[in-house]
């Protein structure tokens, strides 16, 4: 990652954000293993546990799950990451997100995107629609549901959804509501980001449509996905809070591991080596891509998976302040 540029205003206000970290995952055996799992992402120092939506793929219905973790907890914040738009009504859904933000007291973060595997909608019975249509229908949601997060009665009359003085009870704690994550990589979905969104995920585009390329998951690429955000955002750009996912290998032989997940994956090896989006070898090298990445983007909150997030602890503790 040998791309510099000297910080600007906006870059410059993100690298004075706190690092903050989540974890992403989809659900446990039991009842009684999923809330030591969430319990002991707690004692780790995470900032947030957040939860896919896939009908498909074993994970489990994201709100109530999380309406349990809620319940268990004090401290970690509660995340879909993210809720596919058209699986849901967005006049329940907002009602849904609010009875969340109060059960929690005020710690649900609110993830949602314009869906991309179309095996779920499959799944659903649901037409898979072109993405520009997804990410408009998306876009109409989030305005519909800003409005009931905010408003005692909401009349709206949009191209995919209609409301005739609808109510969304209880008030959120988290004002005006809970923060709005939307995950993208495509210009259409990014210049949503920048228009609708406080938290800004960053995905590779084309990402679960075709094979990417060393360029597509370079930092360079993702410098102009948040160009497109920025320019969209405006005068609220440097409000913006940035994310992305890092999926992590902890190994002392980085090129043996990138070889084996290639192979296992039936991915490029080259690819692999290039990704943002992989922290592939030990943890002092790990952490130092994570420190690179947010140095060169301005990227702050950062979903760590895979098999090792435990053993991530340390880095989590330290980038938050919470060792030492």
């Amino acid at each position: 990652m040998n791309v510099t540029s000297a910080p600007s205003g906006i870059l410059a206000g993100r690298l004075a954000r706190p690092v903050r970290f989540a974890t992403q995952t989809g659900g446990a055996a039991t009842a009684a293993e999923w809330i030591a799992k969430v319990r002991r992402y707690e004692q780790l120092g995470y900032g947030t546990v957040a939860m896919p939506d896939h009908v498909v793929g074993g994970a489990w219905a994201p709100m109530p799950a999380l309406a349990a973790a809620a319940a268990a907890t004090s401290a970690i914040r509660l995340a879909t990451l993210v809720l596919d738009n058209d699986f849901r009504n967005p006049v329940l859904l907002a009602r849904e997100v609010a009875a969340l933000d109060v059960m929690s007291d005020g710690r649900f973060e609110f993830g949602i995107g314009a869906g991309w595997l179309d095996r779920d909608y499959q799944g659903l019975g649901i037409p898979f629609d072109r993405g520009r249509v997804r990410v408009r229908r998306m876009a109409e949601a989030i305005v519909l549901m800003k409005r009931l997060f905010t408003e005692e009665s909401v009349s709206f009359s949009g191209d995919f959804y209609r409301a005739d003085r609808a109510e969304c009870r209880p008030a959120c704690v988290q004002k005006p509501h809970p923060p709005i994550l939307v995950a993208g990589g495509g210009p259409e979905i990014l210049r949503v980001c920048g228009e609708h969104a406080d938290i800004v995920a960053i995905v590779a585009a084309g990402a679960g449509a075709r094979p990417l390329g060393p360029a597509d998951v370079s930092v360079a690429r993702a410098r102009e996905q948040i160009a497109i955000v920025d320019a969209a955002a405006g005068e609220r750009a440097a409000s913006l809070e940035l994310s992305m996912f890092v999926d992590v290998t902890l190994t002392d032989d980085r090129s043996a591991a990138i070889q084996g997940l290639a192979e296992r994956h039936k991915a490029d090896s080259a690819t692999l080596e290039a990704s943002m989006y992989r922290g592939i070898g030990t943890l002092a090298e790990v952490r130092a891509h994570i420190l690179e990445v947010r140095e060169q983007l301005g990227i702050t909150y950062f979903c760590l998976r895979g098999p090792d997030v435990e053993a991530l602890g340390p880095i989590v503790q330290e980038l938050t302040g919470l060792s030492g």
